[in-house]
């Protein structure tokens, strides 16, 4: 960990930047640090890298195998993104904590009030994944563990009195500024249908980006693309589908035949992005939290690793080939 920067939009509190990371580190040793993977001074999400061998995307199926180095450090990524979704999640469903029962398990049966309801998914909530995921203290992490019902109803008391605040109060600097800025990054697949005449590829990005936030990490996030710029607007003008954009990717047919050859079948897209809470209250804590985002620049990067140090192609956002 060698330089101490300040990210803006995400917290007030700094951050340890690794050469291939950004660690968050929590208010206390109670608590998890959270790695994420680092492009270009920023964090990377989306399409992650999983560490192993560069360049090489094997044809039939075939997985390159991964020593337990690179499988530790894609763990290790994993679980950052795991831990700051559900730093996100907490966040958001503060507001509702005043209808967590701390001093007893709420059960779920019959007809139920929409504050018993509220109760029993936020146990859920910090039973199964808070706890496990964002506590390193033991008794943090026993919340939601007990030989039986008397133990677990002390383990859960001990989590609601002595951690449950801290966290809250960790997940309260996230987006404190109202905004992220993260570079994302998506596959565009090359495998098949080469154009002949044209020469390149239709492919096609998304516009939707649920995979900023694992899906099954807190509760559910959605991620649209709120247009800001006049780049923006107009290409959102030119879309028949507002959630995706078809494009022609020109590839001269010597190139496209190589990459079949290696069996690489996919290119990777990198755009700088800023992330915003959508200003929604949510009704329930089971609502999706939503956010938007727009394009910090219109330069859409394609590189040909999922590492992203094999540069392919620069594309701008106000100079597409869209599909009629």
């Amino acid at each position: 960990m060698a330089v101490i920067c300040l990210f803006l939009g995400l917290v007030s509190q700094a951050f340890a930047q690794t050469k291939s990371s950004i660690v968050y580190a929590p208010p206390s040793d109670d608590f998890v640090s959270i790695e994420l993977q680092e492009f270009k001074g920023l964090p990377r999400l989306g399409v992650m890298d999983n560490y192993g061998d560069r360049n090489v995307n094997p044809r039939g199926g075939v997985r390159v195998g991964r020593n337990s180095a690179q499988l530790e450090k894609s763990k290790m990524v994993a679980d950052g993104r795991n831990a700051f979704s559900l730093l996100v999640s907490l966040k958001y469903v503060k507001p509702f904590m005043d209808d967590l029962d701390k001093q007893s398990l709420t059960t779920v049966k019959g007809n139920i009030s929409k504050t018993e309801a509220n109760s029993a998914f936020l146990q859920r909530f910090l039973l199964s994944q808070v706890a496990p995921n964002l506590c390193l203290n033991e008794d943090c992490r026993n919340a939601g563990r007990g030989n039986n019902e008397f133990e677990r109803l002390r383990n859960y008391k001990t989590f609601t009195d002595k951690f449950l605040e801290p966290l809250l109060n960790w997940s309260q600097q996230v987006f404190m500024n109202g905004e992220w800025i993260i570079y994302h990054v998506s596959t565009l697949n090359i495998g098949s249908n080469y154009d002949f005449d044209r020469g390149g590829y239709w492919v096609y990005h998304s516009l939707v980006l649920n995979d900023i936030f694992p899906m099954r990490q807190g509760v559910m996030k959605r991620v649209v693309f709120e247009p800001l710029s006049p780049y923006e607007r107009a290409l959102s003008n030119k879309l028949e589908n507002p959630k995706s954009v078809p494009f022609f990717l020109q590839m001269d047919a010597q190139t496209a035949e190589g990459f079949k050859k290696k069996g690489n079948n996919r290119l990777y897209l990198v755009k700088k992005i800023t992330l915003r809470p959508l200003d929604k209250e949510l009704g329930d804590p089971t609502e999706p939290i939503e956010f938007g985002y727009s394009h910090e620049t219109p330069d859409l990067e394609i590189y040909t690793d999922q590492g992203l140090t094999d540069h392919y192609r620069t594309l701008f956002m106000n100079d597409l080939t869209l599909k009629n």
